[in-house]
């Protein structure tokens, strides 16, 4: 089911690098929580936004939110690469794809569909802050979304990009908070 405002998503259980079997409703604490689906810990990009999320996420606790970035990673694969406090942020590894299936968060239809000119910048910052691709994991042209749950699992907003670079801003997503 493609997510919009209003729908309901169930509770489900997931790994991260560090945890197993964990509830998302759990995890949200009865807060306004982000689900930032990415594509996987060796993706470049998805380091960069990880690295901008990582640096703001004081601002989102201050506002009351969470945010949980989903990733096509095996948790053991993440967890040779970071600890614990790596990030304030939970990773929610989905490596069979399920919840991309389930809320047709679906890849791009080749590889061009994919690029945009702020893929670019993004290269180029990974470039300079030294990060290096990783192993290749999920569907390589996985194209992100954004979710935002209220207190009680309901849809307050979703956003299907249309390429790699099509997300709004961090500060755009802090703007939503209630």
């Amino acid at each position: 089911m493609k997510l919009q405002k209003g729908s309901i998503i169930q509770d489900f259980t997931f790994d991260t690098p560090f945890e197993k079997g964990v509830s998302l409703y759990a995890k949200t604490e009865g807060k306004p929580t982000f689900l930032m689906f990415l594509r996987y810990y060796g993706c470049t990009v998805c380091q960069v936004d990880m690295h901008h999320l990582q640096a703001k996420y004081k601002e989102f606790e201050e506002k009351g939110a969470k945010v949980l970035v989903v990733l096509q990673s095996k948790p053991e694969l993440i967890a040779e690469q970071i600890t614990k406090e790596t990030f304030a942020f939970d990773i929610v590894c989905d490596p069979e794809q399920k919840l991309y299936k389930e809320f047709e968060i679906m890849p791009a239809k080749s590889k061009l569909g994919m690029v945009s000119t702020g893929l670019f910048s993004k290269m180029k910052e990974a470039k300079a802050l030294g990060l290096e691709h990783g192993e290749y994991e999920g569907d390589e042209q996985q194209l992100p979304a954004l979710v935002l749950l209220g207190n009680s699992g309901e849809v307050m907003y979703a956003h299907y990009a249309k390429n790699l670079t099509d997300m709004p801003t961090l500060d755009a997503m802090l703007n939503l908070v209630p």
